[in-house]
């Protein structure tokens, strides 16, 4: 070992010295954090941030539109169906959409008639999933990890989608399980063979031990103290891996690629308790040809991720603390292009999931029978023609508030103060549809 291209001797003072190099390889590397006051697992509400990724035809989902006469044809479904009901919540006959709110309808909150104001997909991205429509403002993920749980090491977990911290805290993204499986397992290669030897973690105990004795020392000066806390800090992430290992599934019941896994990779690590927040996508929205066809398939998709995410989360004894916020880029255009496709459109809708609310099998939000979106009154949310139009901006200052950030959002300067607070949590108020 050398110091400024010398030999330095393997004394205790050395080995913390090269430790303490190591650790703070470790804190730069993205890890927030992890104090021994802050070790108890985070129990609080969980947030899920589904993004449907390029722009769903919410008119085939959750807005369902049937054609008008001397207008062009918005809906080949409509040619022969109407559109249904399930409780409180219309949604068109196609792909799985009977069983998705006939199982979840009671759990679900349908926003719709919320306007993008762009057909662009970046600021479409930007806008649904950071509530403003240009750069400066954290996605609601990253604002609710920040708030809840800065301290956790794995707070905010990312598997897909728009990103956007502006600073407020690291994630960690997670392209497949096998990633989680790796941070979880350090000590094991790839094919499972141990890296660890008893010898090796003889000699890092006996580290830990010196690091505690230096710490008794008076003579240090803050910079030195420090740099022996973080060195502790790091060490602790011993156990926050164990945590995560000890949920781990076996191979054989992790899902295969696709939102299913996804949905999956986030459950498990809201289970260690180590994280608040996760973000998942399902891509492919983008259905310039071939409307009905792209988009029935990814619906159905859907119903089979949501009812997988339910039951799973049951499973983990997880389905009673998460709020599941399901968006996309903005809709599709009320009519058909020469190759069967729909184009971009502004007009969009958000759905928002869980178990036992309040406020669930409801529809808040208007757009008119070309899918145009009605402005509402800000008090009752009823059709006002002086009234507003519903932006992303009010579904997520609505949001902020429902999860409690919004004055934490604001305290550094990144709320949506400005943007009018609408009830659209309020079980009572509800709009006809």
């Amino acid at each position: 070992m050398t110091r400024h291209g010398r030999p330095t001797a393997l004394t205790r003072r050395g080995l913390i010295e090269a430790s303490i190099v190591g650790a703070g390889a470790l804190v730069a590397g993205g890890f927030s954090s992890w104090t021994q006051a802050e070790r108890a697992p985070y129990s609080g509400k969980l947030l899920v941030t589904l993004q449907l990724e390029g722009g769903a035809d919410v008119t085939q989902l959750c807005d369902p539109k049937v054609n008008m006469p001397g207008e062009r044809k918005i809906n080949y479904w409509a040619d022969e169906r109407d559109p249904v009901k399930a409780g409180n919540i219309a949604y068109a006959p196609v792909a799985l959409n009977e069983r998705l709110f006939e199982t979840f309808g009671e759990r679900t909150l349908v926003v719709n008639g919320v306007d993008a104001q762009t057909n662009s997909h970046d600021t479409g991205k930007l806008y649904n999933f950071t509530g403003a429509n240009t750069e400066g403002k954290p996605c609601l993920s990253a604002l609710h990890a920040a708030a809840v749980a800065p301290s956790s090491p794995l707070s905010y977990v990312v598997f897909g989608g728009t990103t956007k911290t502006q600073g407020l805290i690291t994630f960690n993204r997670f392209d497949d399980l096998s990633m989680m499986k790796a941070i979880a397992r350090p000590n094991q290669t790839p094919w499972g063979t141990v890296k660890r030897t008893s010898g090796i973690e003889t000699a890092e105990r006996n580290i830990e031990l010196a690091v505690e004795a230096e710490l008794t020392q008076t003579h240090l000066t803050p910079r030195q103290r420090a740099s022996l806390l973080r060195f502790q800090e790091s060490r602790l992430r011993r156990s926050d891996l164990e945590a995560l290992e000890s949920v781990l599934p076996a191979d054989n019941e992790l899902q295969p690629p696709g939102l299913k896994e996804q949905m999956q990779g986030a459950l498990i690590a809201f289970k260690s308790g180590l994280t608040s927040t996760a973000d998942i996508d399902l891509m492919g929205f983008d259905s310039h040809t071939y409307n009905d066809e792209e988009q029935e398939a990814l619906l159905g998709t859907l119903t089979e991720g949501i009812e997988f995410f339910w039951e799973y989360a049951e499973k983990l004894e997880l389905d009673d603390r998460i709020l599941l916020v399901i968006g996309t880029d903005f809709g599709r255009t009320n009519f058909y292009n020469e190759g069967n496709g729909k184009d971009h459109w502004p007009i969009g809708s958000f759905m928002l999931m869980e178990k036992n609310a309040p406020w669930g099998n409801r529809v808040v939000g208007y757009t008119d029978e070309l899918h145009f979106a009605q402005p509402i009154n800000p008090i009752t949310l009823r059709r006002d023609p002086s009234g507003i139009v519903m932006t992303p901006a009010h579904v997520h200052r609505a949001l902020q508030d429902y999860l409690g950030i919004s004055g934490f959002a604001e305290n550094i300067g990144l709320g949506l103060g400005d943007i009018p607070l609408l009830p659209i949590f309020d079980k009572d108020m509800s709009t006809d549809v």
